[in-house]
């Protein structure tokens, strides 16, 4: 079930779609390549073999192309179209919920369910500064602030596609105001041996009956 589709720019699409289909739907549509058939045979868990076929099924929905573009990872298994270097993708999962991100501007994705249990990790990706801030709300608009927090790390390090990113030292986002209520947009910066890589980050919450993630989408600043 589509979720949401929107525009966040005029170059820049991001949808959401919640699980109610079986495999079989998302396979007619999405014929797979090689590597891709060896890759989704890895995964043991019924939902997050739907989750990643589901997110691929979105993507090429978005391209508008009849025919699917040939998705495949780089050794940071950053996904890329091989024959169409001027596009940018992202996926992410929560719970039974998808994404895709397409975009002409390097990009990056993440959508989480919320829960509480994020207290309990909240350690292990927010730095000093960044809980002194969302302290001083109270504690529902706390809550989603920590899934903020997590989702805009999150895109940044799949916007910067490599690893080894530590995301309380090298991942920083700037402060804004949140009501809960509507989508907000700030920078974000990735800070590592002297260099500062900037990123516009655009961040919202989305309910339905099914329950309520939040999301952060981030573009790179230098490509307009």
């Amino acid at each position: 079930m589509l979720l949401f589709s929107q525009h966040l720019d005029a170059s820049v699409q991001f949808a959401a779609w919640q699980i109610t289909e079986d495999e079989a739907f998302f396979r007619q549509d999405l014929p797979l390549a090689a590597a891709e058939e060896a890759e989704i045979q890895r995964y043991q868990f019924p939902l997050r073999r739907l989750e990643w076929l589901a997110a691929r099924w979105l993507l090429h929905r978005l391209t508008g192309s009849p025919e699917r573009l040939l998705l495949i990872k780089n050794n940071y298994s950053k996904p890329f179209f091989l024959d169409h270097p001027h596009l940018h993708c992202s996926l992410s999962h929560s719970h039974g919920t998808v994404a895709a991100l397409l975009s002409e501007r390097v990009c990056g994705c993440d959508i989480q369910m919320l829960v509480p249990k994020i207290e309990r990790i909240a350690h292990k990706f927010m730095n000093p500064s960044d809980f002194e801030w969302v302290d001083s709300y109270p504690p529902q608009e706390r809550l989603e602030l920590l899934h903020l927090f997590w989702t805009a790390k999150e895109a940044l390090y799949k916007a910067h596609g490599l690893k080894e990113l530590d995301f309380k030292e090298h991942l920083w986002v700037d402060r804004f105001s949140w009501d809960g209520l509507q989508t907000v947009e700030t920078k974000g910066e990735i800070r590592k041996e002297g260099k500062i890589s900037k990123y516009t980050l655009k961040m919202g919450k989305f309910e339905w009956e099914a329950g309520v993630f939040l999301w952060t989408v981030a573009l790179d600043s230098l490509k307009q």
